[in-house]
């Protein structure tokens, strides 16, 4: 993917919480130093997924939308 959105970890995750709406619906390790997330904004269904590095970097490296799943125990 050619156009990866990259910011610091603290200030993507405060843009979507505080400006996409979206909460965090699953996330999991990669390997020992890359997390994945699935965050998914409620009202209109658009999911992004943000891979996190160790040294404290995210990147959106998938989004869409329709996102269908269980939004019980959101972050």
């Amino acid at each position: 993917m050619s156009d990866l959105i990259c910011d610091d970890s603290t200030r993507m995750i405060k843009t979507l919480k505080e400006i996409r709406g979206a909460k965090r619906q699953g996330m999991g390790l990669r390997d020992p130093e890359t997390m994945l997330e699935v965050w998914v904004t409620v009202r209109n269904g658009d999911w992004v997924i943000v891979q996190n590095y160790a040294n404290g970097t995210s990147c959106i490296v998938a989004m869409g939308e329709k996102w269908e799943g269980s939004l019980t125990n959101p972050a």
